[in-house]
């Protein structure tokens, strides 16, 4: 890509449709509010473009405002509804999907708003790169099992143990929460490799198996 689109990229206020840099790293947050995450997260990911989708402009405005003021020209901000923005982005071209703090929708005839359904699940597997991230976060304990549950049933992601980043807990809500020692229900999936990566790391730990065997015998 051209140092002047990737350039683009990296700027705080972007229109749609906006330039998406690949392959290099990309990682998206579903709901950033006003950027808490986002910004504590970027200080760790100076190569990564970390694009935040709220629905909200005023968070949206905040978010880039914190964004600037820090010089962290890798956070592009959007003010749009999500499913509109995962439509617009290439597939493969996302490492990792950060869903802190949904709205849950609490009541059961509402629970059809939640972002967290298998539809938005098929299209974020669409979208991430082999071995990519789904980290998601909630203070509401029947969403953090909508949502695991759903991941359990997909066939192309596994929950996993790696756990999510700490700048989680730097969040608007992270905050709130920790404050009031309210639990936290976290989870991460990965999805699976493509079939020759699948092959390659089978022949791998096959290799490195052999090689313990030698050793011993030795």
């Amino acid at each position: 890509m051209p140092a002047q689109v990737l350039q683009e990229s990296r700027a705080a206020t972007l229109p749609l449709p906006f330039p998406i840099p690949s392959p290099g790293p990309l990682e998206v947050e579903i709901g950033c509010g006003n950027g808490h995450f986002l910004c504590e997260y970027a200080a760790g990911k100076p190569d990564t473009i970390l694009l935040g989708i709220d629905i909200k402009k005023k968070r949206c405005v905040k978010a880039r405002e914190k964004a600037a003021r820090r010089g962290y020209r890798n956070v592009v901000i959007v003010n749009a509804n999500a499913e509109s923005i995962l439509a617009e982005l290439p597939a493969r071209s996302v490492d990792a999907f950060h869903i802190y703090f949904p709205d849950p929708w609490p009541k059961s005839r509402h629970r059809k708003r939640r972002f967290f359904t298998m539809e938005n699940l098929r299209r974020m597997h669409e979208l991430l790169r082999d071995r990519g991230r789904i980290h998601f976060g909630t203070d509401f304990f029947d969403y953090y099992i909508q949502a695991k549950v759903l991941v359990a049933l997909h066939p192309a992601f596994c929950l996993t143990r790696e756990p999510a980043p700490a700048a989680i807990l730097s969040s608007l809500y992270g905050r709130k929460f920790e404050s009031l020692s309210k639990t936290i229900h976290i989870f991460s999936a990965v999805k699976a490799g493509s079939a020759d990566e699948e092959r390659e790391q089978d022949e791998h730990e096959r290799n490195v198996d052999r090689g313990v065997e030698d050793d011993e015998e030795r």
